[in-house]
């Protein structure tokens, strides 16, 4: 089954008036690179966030996120997220933008994870929504090496 990593680097820079950190998602032979934005959260803050929502699927939770990128909620309108649902011994993957103005009620990071979406396979339109699946096992290797 494939693996899956997520890492974030060190070193602080300016990307569009934004003070942000690089990092990368992999899963199988797909990587993304992402700049994490330091506006609001600090480096440790994703690395906390990352472990508790890697954790949850460990624990046996159907549903879970980790955050690539957010934004201070009263100041801004969405965050970057890549969500994720356990269905027997798979983790099925895919990356979403929480548009807090769709949601029914306001965003409140304390709750973060009652926020993500029912999974769907297919856009209004029918077309497949993007989607990557590992193994459980790879969820644990990431998160002890996180």
């Amino acid at each position: 089954m494939n693996d899956f990593s997520i890492s974030l680097g060190v070193k602080v820079f300016e990307s569009e008036g934004d003070r942000v950190i690089s990092g990368s998602l992999a899963i199988g032979g797909f990587s993304e690179d992402f700049y994490a934005s330091l506006s609001y959260w600090h480096r440790d803050n994703y690395l906390y966030q990352w472990r508790e929502g890697l954790g949850r699927l460990l624990s046996g939770k159907r549903h879970s996120a980790v955050v690539t990128t957010m934004y201070n909620p009263s100041k801004s309108n969405f965050i970057f997220w890549w969500v994720m649902y356990l269905i027997g011994d798979n983790v099925h993957i895919q990356n979403h933008v929480l548009l807090f103005e769709e949601l029914e009620r306001p965003f409140d990071e304390a709750d973060l994870y009652s926020f993500i979406p029912v999974r769907e396979t297919q856009t209004e339109e029918g077309d497949p929504i993007s989607e990557w699946v590992v193994s459980i096992s790879a969820i644990k290797r990431c998160i002890d090496s996180l």
